[in-house]
């Protein structure tokens, strides 16, 4: 086949390969990623989340002062230094929190900021929503943030609400109230300040959760009830930057395991999640609140996204393109593209390949004659060779057929000698040949005597 009758031209070729090529590359890495690749603002309350219940917004503010952080949507993130924020839903199992808190005694600092607000993020009744907006209907029950604690701590919850607003809402619904609510920025309490020991007072929201504890101490302190808003585990640590309400009070008799970096506990998230960053006063305390943590190890600001169901494993197409494994991915694709290329530019034109069986008399001849050099069997194939030579020279010669057979060889032999050999002579040479290739060469030097002196 030529060149020209190639339907499509050289470039057209190399281009969809390319194309191809890219697909099926990003095809096994969307493969492995999997969940990864989504943005995972989904209105929920956690890291990547810009609803007014998520903590995008204090991501970005870290992110903009020049902290390093990072969103772990698996578990390695968990045994890596730094500061971790855990975000857990209301249905969050206590044992895999303490496990958490456990794997990080000796890693670095933790923050579990507790479940506040239910959402709805789709549409409701009479109520335009878009991809990433969430609703709030009602706080969420008290009993899920103590159970999700219990294997770490033993506290109380408490749902604080003005009582003007407890009068004004009687007979509504949770959604109905929290309809609206949405059409005011403002939150928070300005009459109503709780002092902090990591920065100035702020704001208490009007609507607020707090904590007690044995094994709490202060850091944010409720003005009516002198309750804790925000508050670190007592484990006997020293922690300076947070024990400026509320020092550690254990003795000697207590029995706690002490752990090396704190573990603190926002009972409210409007102190921190996007409803919160909106207020001045609250933001620049959240960034103080992490920094005096920050201030305990020297990694980055950790998001944990698997308590809200975006995690994801590790795989064999993950650690394809992972170091150190990534290294052999590039060069088996360094590798293809160099078998391509060769493909692409080979030299000429396909050979098309030939018939195994030829056609015509020629074929037929030289396929049997291989067949019988397979079989090694040219012995046997002398005697009928000689015979056929034989009766074409006596017909050549218009002897009688009939004649008897030593006078029709007398007269074969009067035609003359080829090479010094008259017929006879090369009749019985043929005939006692041993091998195949006596055979071939006394049967060409019959069939030379016939050409030379009959034609």
């Amino acid at each position: 086949m030529s060149a020209q009758a190639n339907p499509f031209k050289r470039t057209t070729i190399i281009i969809m390969f390319a194309i191809g090529f890219a697909a099926f590359v990003a095809l096994l890495y969307g493969l492995g990623a999997g969940d990864r690749l989504s943005s995972g603002n989904n209105g929920r309350a956690h890291g990547a989340s810009n609803s007014l219940v998520g903590y995008k917004a204090l991501a970005n503010l870290l992110e903009k002062t020049g902290h390093d952080v990072k969103l772990s949507r698996n578990a390695a993130g968990i045994d890596k230094p730094g500061l971790l924020i855990l975000t857990p839903n209301a249905y969050a199992e206590a044992d895999k929190i303490a496990e958490v808190i456990q794997e990080r005694a000796y890693v670095g600092p933790t923050l579990i900021i507790l479940p506040k607000w239910q959402v709805a993020t789709t549409n409701l009744v009479g109520m335009e929503s878009k991809k990433g907006w969430a609703r709030r209907l009602g706080v969420v029950e008290s009993d899920s943030g103590v159970k999700m604690l219990s294997e770490i701590v033993d506290i109380k919850l408490q749902t604080i609400r003005p009582e003007a607003d407890e009068r004004a809402n009687e007979g509504k619904s949770d959604a109905l109230i929290a309809s609206e609510r949405q059409s005011t920025k403002s939150n928070f309490n300005p009459s109503e300040i709780a002092n902090s020991a990591v920065g100035d007072p702020i704001p208490v929201p009007e609507i607020h959760i707090t904590m007690t504890g044995d094994y709490i101490r202060k850091i944010v302190e409720d003005p009516e009830n002198e309750e804790s808003l925000i508050a670190y585990v007592d484990d006997g640590g020293i922690y300076e930057r947070l024990e400026g309400l509320d020092p550690s009070g254990l003795t000697a008799e207590d029995e706690i395991d002490a752990a090396y970096y704190p573990v603190v506990i926002v009972a409210d998230a409007d102190l921190m999640n996007n409803t919160g960053m909106g207020n001045e006063r609250i933001a620049r305390h959240a960034y103080a609140l992490i920094e005096a943590l920050e201030a305990q190890t020297d990694g980055p600001v950790i998001f944990d996204l698997t308590f809200n169901g975006l995690g994801s494993s590790d795989n064999l197409l993950t650690l394809a393109f992972k170091p150190p494994f990534l290294s052999a991915t590039i060069c088996l694709i360094i590798a293809a593209l160099a078998a391509a290329w060769m493909a692409f530019n080979r030299f000429g034109p396909p050979v098309r390949e030939g018939r195994s069986i030829d056609f015509g008399k020629t074929a037929l001849v030289n396929n049997s004659a291989g067949f019988i050099h397979r079989m090694q069997r040219e012995h046997l194939v002398a005697d009928p060779y000689g015979e056929i030579i034989r009766n074409d020279a006596i017909h050549a010669l218009g002897l009688s057929p009939a004649a008897e057979r030593e006078d029709q060889n007398r007269n074969l032999d009067r035609l003359g000698e080829v090479n010094g050999y008259r017929f006879t002579a090369l009749l019985e040479n043929l005939n006692s040949a041993q091998n195949a290739r006596e055979t071939a060469e006394r049967a060409a030097a019959l069939y030379h005597w016939k050409k030379e002196l009959i034609g």
